[in-house]
């Protein structure tokens, strides 16, 4: 997805997106490069060229664990047959 690039008053952690064409849908699962889950995206803001995405922490101490070259991704779920949640990371 891409490198946070800061944490606001209110907790929620702006992340610069690296790639403008594969933005990720709202609501998918924002994991580190340990695929710990890190929140939620809530929004994506800012110019077409140069999206930032708005994520809303899993747990109000993630924000102070992070870094501002911290770079984080998104992971979908996998449409599939079996029962319970598999996800592919992207």
């Amino acid at each position: 997805m891409g490198s946070v690039v800061h944490v606001t008053r209110s907790n929620y952690i702006i992340v610069k997106i690296s790639k403008s064409s594969e933005l990720p849908r709202i609501g998918v699962d924002v994991v580190d490069a340990n695929n710990e889950v890190i929140g939620k995206l809530i929004d994506i803001i800012g110019p077409v060229a140069q999206p930032f995405a708005v994520i809303k922490p899993a747990k109000p101490a993630i924000t102070s664990l992070l870094k501002s070259s911290t770079f984080l991704f998104y992971r979908l779920p996998r449409r599939s047959n079996r029962k319970g949640k598999r996800y592919e990371l992207h």
